[in-house]
């Protein structure tokens, strides 16, 4: 008889890194008997990615839809949403976690694994930005500050029921140790990256791909190309593009959204991916180098993990004068191999994350 496994996911509203994670942590386990538990969801995504699976929606996805798809509204409650969900009949129930699906309850001999994306960060280290992102005035501040408060408590209470917790990287991991005090095992999360198409001769423009937000660090990498006067392709979009756009010049470009397709072939012929934030992983400086993109990103978080310094890629630290000075011996000293970076991509390919994480689910269940 197949066990029975639940597989637990916050919000399937776009598909993302954590969203992709999660249809490879279906594709691994075909030999499981598994049901979706989704605490918030477009319901045509989820006909869409998901049709081969039984889904168990919260009660949220039965409100209006102008209802359903605001999240702040609802913070308060999600902690007592996930707790709400029933798996007395399941072997196993695995979270995918960025914020809540870790507080799911079950009985004593239900298996439960947490994979973390990350601990919930607005209310942890990111907590002051996320105070000075959205400018609350004196009162609204106070209550905030109350409401975050209240839901540390349920955070790192719920971070302690896993029998087992995975972590996306080692930088997550210490993260994870940090507020939660829990030891993690680290499993790097799917990458798609590509076929291992080599473009040896490459086209006169950097490349850089990123939801255009403050933190991301965008203005940061135009100041640099203002003054070097190279050419930087921006691929996205987001609140923060008409202040990009106003600070960059004429060998600056913005590219709007793009496609996956679209933006693989961008990779494959730019000479060299710019990457000036700080991420817990980075998925797209690692498919970069799956086609063959050297990567020029800030010395920090994930990205010390997934790019080899001076062999897959450079690492600065962090100001416009540092990235200038990198893109300048780049430009004339590339002694970057583009076979190596696929190489190193391999390692964080779908296969590989797959392959690990049915051998960690089948020792555990």
């Amino acid at each position: 008889m197949k066990k029975k496994i639940a597989i637990v996911h916050e919000f399937f509203n776009k598909i993302g890194g954590a969203e992709r994670t999660l249809l490879c942590m279906l594709d691994a386990l075909k030999d499981f008997d598994v049901e979706v538990f989704i605490l918030q969801a477009d319901t045509k995504l989820v006909t869409r990615y998901l049709k081969n699976y039984k889904v168990n929606l919260s009660w949220i996805n039965k409100l209006p839809r102008f209802l359903s798809s605001k999240s702040r509204i609802w913070i308060g409650l999600y902690p007592r949403i996930i707790e709400s969900f029933d798996f007395s009949k399941f072997d196993c129930v695995i979270s995918s976690s960025n914020s809540f699906a870790h507080g799911v309850v079950t009985n004593s001999n239900t298996k439960q694994i947490t994979y973390y994306h990350s601990p919930c960060r607005y209310i942890w280290d990111w907590k002051n930005e996320y105070e000075k992102e959205n400018n609350f005035g004196f009162f609204k501040k106070l209550i905030i500050r109350i409401l975050l408060h209240k839901q540390r408590q349920w955070d790192f209470l719920a971070a302690q029921r896993a029998d087992l917790i995975l972590a996306n990287s080692k930088t997550v991991k210490a993260r994870i140790n940090k507020y939660y005090k829990r030891v993690s095992q680290v499993l790097y999360p799917p990458v798609n990256i590509g076929q291992g198409q080599v473009i040896q001769k490459k086209s006169n423009y950097y490349l850089l791909a990123s939801t255009h937000t403050p933190y991301k660090k965008i203005d940061l990498a135009i100041r640099a190309f203002n003054q070097l006067g190279l050419t930087l392709k921006i691929a996205g979009s987001g609140k923060d593009t008409p202040r990009l756009k106003k600070l960059a010049k004429n060998n600056v470009e913005f590219l709007g959204f793009v496609s996956d397709e679209k933006l693989w072939d961008l990779m494959k012929h730019a000479k060299a991916f710019i990457f000036p934030g700080i991420e817990d992983f980075g998925i797209t400086p690692v498919e970069a180098m799956g086609r063959g993109c050297p990567v020029i990103a800030k010395n920090a978080g994930g990205l010390t993990e997934t790019v080899l310094n001076n062999k897959t890629g450079f690492l600065y630290d962090g100001t416009v004068e540092s990235l200038k000075i990198i893109v300048r011996d780049f430009e004339s000293n590339n002694t970057i191999n583009f076979n190596d970076c696929v190489s190193r991509a391999e390692i964080f390919s779908e296969t590989t994350f797959q392959e690990n994480f049915k051998k960690i689910i089948c020792e555990n269940v």
